[in-house]
Formats: structure tokens, C-alpha cells, sequence
């Protein structure tokens, strides 16, 4: 099968346990798209914090393209341009405070400009979510009163064992409403709009480059990989990834410390 479009999820998938991306794993992207592959960013991140990588696949000069915040924003890295934006309607805003005030959740929106907009966020979680992004923090008395722009989406933070009771119990309490309740990591609990996801953004990206669903292929290791995971070609989890990504993906690869997204390219691509 002839791959053309490839997208990956950062942590755990493009990088290793440091952060860094492997050097024969950059050799094999580059080389995959000097010979015309697309190649995606797909990642939960805020756009700020995928700056790093852009620059280190060059993917101003290969033409590459970012969907950040799990399917909020699509951008062509090459000519700057906000291709796709789906932000959470300001009039579900009262259900969500509410719901995380009656639950004790720490909520975390963010502007246009990628500042962590916060009243309560605090934790180990937080502060490891904006260092790693390099995320301005705003903190305001009432995010409530704050928060008069949509945002892309809202971040929850705590212990696994914590936010598993939470997810249930906020899914629960947003029934009904356009939006998506999902963890991104067992200790990040997110809120999107509804339809806004890594699939549904990378195959509305294939269809705007015209590229058929079969020639395309994602990699990825967590909760928020699974649409994506799905909805591609080929679904490729790396071997460190989470049970339920394993089990949505076609193939599993080797980690992100043993170069597996290059394993996989080699393999399809």
C-alpha cells in the first residue's frame, strides 16, 4: 500500500521518554516527505508547545502541517495559514462551570495566543502541561467571569485514579450538550467541541489535499490517538502504547524509544 499522507502524535509515538525525537526517526520522516509524503503533527498539545518540533523536521521547507489542541486547529506550516478552527461555543459555558464546581475540577481554558487561563490549576499535572508546552500562565480570581472568547478546548488535571471517577461523572453531566469529554492521558481529562477529534480532523485534511483514505496512515500511543488510530488507512499504535489504542490500531510497531514510527513507515510506506 502506498502511504501519502502519514500522521503522528508527539508524546510517547514521535518522541522518546526524553522528549526528543530519535535522529534516524527525523532521517525517515524527511527523507518520507522530500519524496512527497504529507506529514501530520497531530497532537493534544497547544500549537506553542509543537513550535520545537516543527523546526526540528523542518516542516517549513518540507510543507508539513499541524493539527494541534486533539483536532481544534489544522494549520499548513509552510504558508502560515489556520486551515480549520473548532472552538467550544461560549453558550455551554455555564453547564461546564457548574458541572466543575459541583465536581471539585481544577479548569483550564486557553486564549488565542496558547495563555494557560486558569483559577484553580495548581498540581504536579499543570505545572508539568505548561513547563513542557512553555505555556504563559493566567491566573484570574473567576474563570467564570474570565472567559468570554471560545476556547479550543478545556483542560482537567489530576491523579488517573481521580480523573477515572471524574470522566464518568462530567460525561454524565454534559449529556446532551455539543461537546466531548475524553481523557488525553490517564491524568488529562479534556473537554472539545463535539466532532472535534485527531480522526475527524485528518480526514478532513486528506479530503481538502485530495488524498483517499486508504493512502493514509496515523501513529499514536494514547486515549486521544483512538479516532485517529481508526479512522486512517492504517492505524499504527507503538508498543508502549495504551491497551485501548493497541486494540483500536491494524499494527502494532515497536516503542518510541526503538524508532517505531520509522518501523512502520518502512513497512507501508
Amino acid at each position: 500500500m502506498k502511504i501519502k499522507l502519514l500522521a503522528s502524535d508527539i508524546d510517547g509515538t514521535l518522541v522518546n521518554d526524553e522528549k526528543e525525537i530519535l535522529e534516524q526517526t527525523k532521517q525517515d520522516l524527511q527523507l518520507f516527505m522530500k519524496r512527497g509524503g504529507v506529514f501530520v503533527l497531530a497532537s493534544g498539545r497547544p500549537t506553542h508547545g509543537i513550535a520545537r518540533y516543527i523546526e526540528e523536521l523542518e516542516l517549513r521547507r518540507y510543507g508539513g502541517y499541524v493539527i494541534s489542541y486533539n483536532g481544534a486547529r489544522t494549520f499548513s506550516v509552510r504558508i502560515g495559514e489556520l486551515l480549520s478552527q473548532k472552538s467550544i461555543s461560549p453558550e455551554v459555558y455555564p453547564a461546564i462551570f457548574d458541572a466543575a464546581e459541583d465536581l471539585n475540577l481544577p479548569l483550564t481554558a486557553y486564549s488565542s495566543h496558547d495563555v494557560a487561563v486558569t483559577e484553580k490549576a495548581n498540581d504536579d499535572y499543570f505545572k508539568m502541561e505548561t513547563t513542557v508546552n512553555r505555556l504563559e500562565i493566567q491566573r484570574v480570581r473567576s474563570l467564570r467571569e474570565t472567559l468570554t472568547w471560545p476556547t479550543p478546548k478545556f483542560l482537567i488535571t489530576g491523579t488517573p485514579d481521580f480523573l477515572s471517577d471524574a470522566e464518568i461523572k462530567l460525561r454524565d453531566r454534559l449529556k446532551g450538550l455539543p461537546v466531548c469529554v475524553f481523557r488525553s492521558e490517564p491524568f488529562f481529562l479534556e473537554i472539545t467541541a463535539i466532532g472535534c477529534d485527531k480522526g475527524t480532523a485528518i480526514l478532513e485534511l486528506a479530503e481538502r489535499l485530495r488524498i483517499d483514505r486508504s493512502e493514509t496512515m496515523a501513529c499514536g500511543d494514547g486515549f486521544n490517538d483512538i479516532t485517529m488510530l481508526r479512522a486512517a488507512g492504517i492505524g499504527v499504535a507503538m508498543a508502549n502504547a495504551q491497551t485501548p489504542a493497541k486494540n483500536a490500531a491494524d499494527f502494532i510497531t515497536l516503542s518510541n524509544n526503538d524508532n517505531g514510527i520509522c518501523f512502520a513507515l518502512r513497512k507501508f510506506a
